[in-house]
């Protein structure tokens, strides 16, 4: 009974690393991914500061700022199958995020650019299952410590946000090739909470388990820009692994310690390193296709939960994409990838699936000025629904439904 109570347990809490980790680094930095999903041979737009910073000594002279938000509406899913209906239920989880903010600015002077950027480099918002998920349902089931009761009668919150920012510079050795390098911080934060009315009166002390967790850490990336022909665009980049050390703090719930939480203890949940292939073709004066590709090094990276560690392959996404401007105030872009996760039948979790998808972007750019950008755009993504068993026995069918709206302004200051 303790093997399966902690399985479970560390399945749920799995779900914290996963909403934060590498299976799925964030790479919606921009209103301009919405639009077009392949951005790896950036060179225009400010937030090359992220996709591709090599690319940054390819812009016009001056001063580029870039903001925007997202909105993310979605639905997650998960489903037990058991072959016992007392036990067979489903959950979902449909809170909104409406801040997903991102920022980005270059510098360009004669061959030298100077980068940053902001944004949710992993996680993103909160995930509520009033019901709890098939995880926690089995962690109370079989622990000796818990009832039935708790089983169908309690709610799970999890919220897990790491923001970053970037760094660096850009040198044109020559007139077709360029380097840069910079630095990355990122700052992620975890807190989870379980709560049910029954657990007073197994010794709980009040009707909540809880806890904060917070971790930092600075890593380096590295890119370079090659244009072997005036309308062609190689590029490649290379982010190094983030490893992310939390330390736990604010444990709420006597049943805590039962499952090894406690004030203090610390652990690693990493963003896997990550290497960035783009080529890009200025096929009509007003037409340019790229292509990118984007592969993930998961299991170089502990990632590990407050109880333990989860095993995942590595991980890749490939996204074809044009941005045709109409006419001199209009753009259009549109795109589309596929993902594939390095998860397996007993590595992913019932809070936040970890899906295959194929994701479709569009959206427009508006120049009011030649200076002045507005961007709209949105994103749809199509996950494929996985069968996930806890314990090799107890079958989750894990679903997932993201629709992403953003918005974004870009001003160049030529003359600075």
């Amino acid at each position: 009974m303790k093997r399966i109570a902690a399985s479970a347990f560390l399945a749920v809490m799995g779900s914290v690393l996963l909403f934060a980790s590498g299976v799925e680094n964030k790479t919606n930095m921009s209103t301009g991914y919405l639009r077009n999903p392949s951005r790896n041979t950036e060179a225009k737009r400010p937030e090359a500061s992220y996709y591709n910073i090599a690319g940054t000594a390819f812009m016009k002279n001056g001063l580029h700022i870039e903001a925007g938000n997202q909105f993310v509406f979605k639905e997650y899913g998960n489903e037990l199958n058991t072959g016992n209906a007392a036990l067979d239920f489903y959950s979902n989880d449909e809170t909104t995020v409406w801040l997903y903010p991102d920022a980005d600015f270059v510098y360009k002077h004669d061959k030298f650019a100077i980068f940053g950027n902001f944004g949710v480099y992993a996680g993103g918002g909160s995930l509520e299952y009033s019901e709890g998920t098939s995880a926690t349902k089995m962690l109370f089931l079989g622990s000796a410590l818990a009832t039935s009761g708790i089983a169908n009668n309690h709610s799970l919150k999890v919220t897990s946000i790491t923001y970053g920012g970037q760094l660096g510079g850009a040198y044109k050795f020559l007139d077709n090739l360029s380097f840069a390098a910079g630095l990355r911080y990122v700052h992620g934060t975890q807190t989870m909470s379980i709560k049910s009315n029954y657990f007073s009166g197994v010794g709980n002390g009040s009707n909540e388990i809880s806890y904060k967790a917070n971790g930092y850490t600075v890593s380096g990336v590295f890119g370079i820009h090659w244009q072997p022909i005036e309308v062609v665009d190689l590029a490649v980049q290379y982010q190094s692994k983030s490893s992310v050390k939390y330390k736990v703090t604010d444990v709420d719930g006597n049943l805590a310690e039962q499952f090894n939480i406690k004030n203090g203890k610390t652990f690693h949940t990493d963003l896997p390193a990550a290497l960035n292939l783009g080529a890009g073709w200025q096929a009509l004066e007003n037409l340019y296709l790229s292509t990118s590709f984007n592969y993930y090094f998961n299991t170089f990276a502990d990632q590990n939960s407050i109880l333990g560690e989860t095993d995942y392959a590595n991980s890749w996404e490939i996204a074809l994409g044009a941005d045709w401007k109409i006419c001199k105030w209009l753009s259009y872009s549109a795109g589309i990838q596929y993902g594939k996760q390095g998860t397996k039948d007993g590595s992913n979790s019932t809070f936040n699936p970890v899906l295959d998808s194929v994701c479709f972007g569009t959206g427009v750019e508006i120049y009011p000025t030649e200076e002045l950008t507005l961007a709209f755009s949105g994103l749809f993504a199509k996950y494929f629904d996985t069968d996930y068993y806890l314990q090799d026995t107890y079958k989750t069918t894990l679903s997932k439904k993201v629709t992403n709206l953003s918005f974004g302004v870009t001003y160049h200051f030529p003359n600075l």
